[in-house]
């Protein structure tokens, strides 16, 4: 009876004194474990699978956090400022109290004691910078609710911007203790050779909008007092990370590690950035990470080319596609099916391989 089921083996074995094993055999052995090994190993990363699919963003009245992080390694903090307006109107003056600014040696080492906050209370806020190319002449010799008065030399300084850099250069000849702000150059040449770190984030209104890095208007002729020329503002910058919202696992930010740098004259950057609202849904039941990525274009024109301070302008737009990331895992009896057919399938093809090298070396050698 036993040896009637013993029949049914599909698996013959054979007398030990039949076995030849050989140095091929040997090496294409190594192979199939190796292989086996490295698949069975793929084949437990994919155990957990990412979907991904569009949707439309139906999200209304939700706020956006914008996470910055940027060097400028040749202007000091004392004649930078951060500003961010959106499209309707709102500027974010009171939402980004979290932003720091620290001031850097020439070699880029933060100095001791440097760190200042851009609150508004603490901070010199430039008002409606981005509008101020729109905003209607006003008569230059009186100060707006002081009839026949001088304005002082930060709204003069205001005043003038592109129509009327001439005028103001002539007014700044004939005018010199109007503009000439002394404890502001003075405070300038103190912080030559510095640089400045900002970092933290802002919270703004969810809707286009624009957040830059831009000179101090009220220093305009104290600046040019010091640095000379537009050129000589040199807005070289380092970006180490911008991001909208939370990060997730396998995030990817393009504009990190952005080295902008320029090695003569200065300029006017802009970046144009497209953010698209993105969900991702971890497995497990943790926590749902309501987040953004984005992509961008880039502009960067001369002061030769535009009659403006250097700046860094980075202007965003939120994209009405939602994407939205899950994660699942596959089922036990897959992963299974999967992994017999690596084993069965590479041990099948090994033995082959084996096989064609063994009788082809036979034939070579007889």
């Amino acid at each position: 009876m036993s040896m009637s089921f013993a029949k049914l083996d599909i698996f013959p074995k054979t007398l030990q004194e039949f076995r030849h094993r050989t140095q091929t055999g040997a090496i294409v052995s190594i192979v199939c474990a190796t292989l086996i090994a490295t698949l069975t190993i793929i084949e437990l990363a994919d155990f957990v699978k990412t979907h991904d699919h569009l949707t439309v963003d139906t999200s209304r009245g939700q706020k956006l956090r914008i996470n910055i992080n940027i060097t400028f390694p040749a202007l000091p903090c004392a004649v930078l400022s951060l500003d961010a307006l959106d499209l309707s109107g709102n500027d974010a003056a009171g939402h980004m109290p979290s932003i720091k600014k620290v001031r850097l040696d020439a070699q880029g080492k933060p100095l001791d004691g440097a760190t200042e906050s851009l609150h508004p209370s603490l901070r010199r806020h430039l008002l409606f910078e981005v509008k101020h190319d729109d905003s209607p002449d006003v008569n230059p010799q009186t100060t707006p609710g002081k009839p026949g008065g001088l304005a002082p030399a930060g709204l003069l300084s205001n005043q003038f911007q592109k129509p009327n850099l001439l005028l103001s250069s002539l007014l700044s000849e004939l005018l010199p203790s109007v503009f000439e702000d002394k404890e502001a150059i003075e405070e300038i040449k103190k912080h030559m050779g510095e640089g400045c770190d900002f970092s933290g984030h802002i919270i703004v209104n969810k809707v286009a909008g624009d957040f830059h890095f831009a000179l101090q208007k009220a220093d305009h002729h104290a600046l040019l007092s010091v640095y000379k020329s537009r050129e000589s503002l040199n807005v070289s910058h380092i970006i180490h990370s911008i991001s909208f919202g939370e990060p997730y696992p396998g995030m990817v930010n393009p504009l990190e590690n952005s080295h902008k740098i320029l090695s003569d004259g200065s300029g006017y950057f802009q970046y144009y950035i497209k953010v698209v609202p993105t969900v991702y849904e971890p497995l497990g039941g943790k926590e749902i990470v309501n987040t953004n990525q984005y992509s961008y274009t880039e502009l960067f024109r001369t002061t030769k080319d535009i009659e403006k301070l250097p700046a860094v302008h980075f202007h965003y737009e939120i994209s009405p596609i939602m994407a939205r990331f899950s994660e699942s895992r596959r089922s036990l009896s897959n992963f299974l099916t999967g992994l017999c057919a690596i084993v069965g399938g590479v041990f099948t093809v090994a033995g082959m391989v084996d096989s064609c090298v063994y009788r082809i070396h036979k034939a070579t050698t007889s």
